[in-house]
Parts: C-alpha cells; structure tokens; sequence
C-alpha cells in the first residue's frame, strides 16, 4: 500500500490547485473542551426537547453555568449556523429540503463533474476504494473508466454507472435502501466494511463543517459514512462549493486527523480558511 498519493497525484491533476497544511505548534486559542462538550449537550438538548424555545436561563440551571456563559455558548452555535436565538432562549434550525436524486444530478452539474475528475485521476489501476453514495460521487465512477479497479460502494447510482465494466468489480454494501437519495445504510454495511481496508474512501456529503465533521440527513448513514473513514487510508471528501455554506443538520460523522477535500473554484473563501484553521486538511479546487 502506498504510504501517501494524494500530493503527488492531485498536484498532476488538469485544472486544480492544492493547499496543503503546514505543521504548525497546538496553537495558543484551542477550544475550551469543557465548554463545547456542554455546547453539544445543547444541541443535543435542543433536538430531543419538545418545545420550540427552550429559555436561557432554563439552559443555565440545566448545565450548572452562569446565564452569561450561556449566551456565549449560544452566540457559538449560532455563528456555526446550528440554532436560532429566539426571544429569550434558542431553538434548533432545520435542515433545508432534501433533494432526490434526479434533482441533485442539474444542481452545480458542472462543479461536480470537475470534482468527480480530480479525484479519479488519484485512483491507481489495482486500487481498492470506497465510494459513498451520492451524485458528487457518480461523476467519480463516471471519470474511473473501465480499468482494474476493485469499488465498495453503498450507492445505487454509483453501481448503475459501474455495473457495464468489465474489469472494474463491485462490492455492494447491503443494508436497508432509503429511496429519496438512493442510499444503502444499516448494520449490515458496517459489518462488511469491517472487513476490507481502502486506498481511498471518497465521501460525499450533505454539508462540511472543521468542527463537526461531515453531515448525513439519517442517523444511520452518519454511521456508515464513519465505518467508511475508519476503513481507508486516506479520506477525500468531495464537496460543491454549496456544502460548505450549509451545516444545519442533526447527523455527523468525525472526520480522521488528516484528510483532503476537493471542491469547486466558487467555494467560500471564509469557509475554507475556518477549514484550513482547523488543521489537518489538504484543499483541491477545480
């Protein structure tokens, strides 16, 4: 197995630039972990409770914390776009409307086919790689060609593109089918990827946050899209400049210490410098 390819291969890539992370010392101003483990109980909190406002200083006596301190907490997850301040305590925001997949396959068609692009070309021939669900990720099995290249994949789009190769082989994930964005996620998934180890897993994503992760619109892709990172090399999360915008969601999956993310030139520059703050992260942008 290769020991790194994501540098040597990406920077050949036609029509990318890439960032990669300097080694830097722990910087000075790291999060305070007590405060944003209280700050996910809140979210938690606000997620599980039945009311649309929960009170601030309700929030307070629950975690034992000055109202002020509070506030501050709740300053935090709004900047991060998880809640919304309301009159006196703070709600959680919702999710924007899903799309099938039909209506994803015209949405930034172009930032998606120059991302499925750039990261076939770090694909080697005898390459094992694990390719999620999603429309980023079909523009990936559209770009590998018919070459000998082994493909675990959970996504029905993904399997029709491949299915008429005759070198590259498929394995499917089982598990239950969620019909809107034509994924495949439950125990069963897991279980199989404990079993093989990837170059690559490509990710896609429904949002991109340093902090949480990557987000999933089910607690159960949350997992498998976990069980996809912990059982590859190395991670590359393919994103349209529009993910990194959006992290309201419910449903996260960590990201590993180092990974890559490859997106489109139209991605915000705010956006990706929280991502390069957070340490860890190479950039490719088409």
């Amino acid at each position: 197995m290769r020991s790194s390819s994501i540098t040597g291969k990406a920077g050949t890539a036609t029509g990318v630039t890439m960032t990669t992370p300097s080694a830097s010392p722990a910087r000075s101003n790291r999060r305070d972990i007590k405060g944003e483990k209280r700050r996910n109980e809140i979210m938690t909190l606000l997620a599980s409770g039945d009311s649309n406002n929960v009170p601030v200083g309700e929030l307070a006596e629950t975690f034992r914390v000055s109202v002020a301190t509070i506030r501050r907490d709740l300053s935090d997850l709004e900047e991060r776009a998880l809640i919304t301040r309301t009159y006196g305590g703070a709600a959680l925001l919702h999710p924007r409307a899903e799309l099938t997949m039909n209506q994803r396959e015209s949405t930034h068609a172009a930032a998606k086919h120059a991302i499925g692009r750039a990261a076939a070309q770090m694909i080697e021939d005898d390459d094992l790689v694990i390719l999620d669900a999603g429309s980023t990720t079909e523009q990936i099995a559209l770009a590998i060609g018919d070459r000998p290249v082994s493909v675990v994949t959970n996504g029905l789009r993904v399997i029709n593109r491949l299915a008429g190769l005759e070198q590259v082989r498929v394995l499917v994930l089982g598990g239950g089918l969620r019909g809107i964005n034509e994924t495949i996620a439950g125990p069963d998934a897991e279980e199989m990827l404990a079993r093989v180890y990837a170059q690559y897993a490509f990710m896609g994503v429904d949002g991109v946050d340093p902090k949480r992760g990557i987000a999933s619109r089910t607690y159960e892709q949350s997992r498998v899209k976990s069980a996809m990172m912990r059982n590859a090399a190395q991670v590359v999360v393919v994103a349209d400049s529009s993910k990194l915008v959006d992290q309201n969601f419910h449903y996260w999956s960590t990201l590993p210490r180092e990974w890559t993310l490859i997106t489109d030139h139209e991605a915000d520059r705010d956006a990706l410098e929280k991502l390069r703050a957070s340490g860890g992260v190479s950039i490719i942008t088409t």
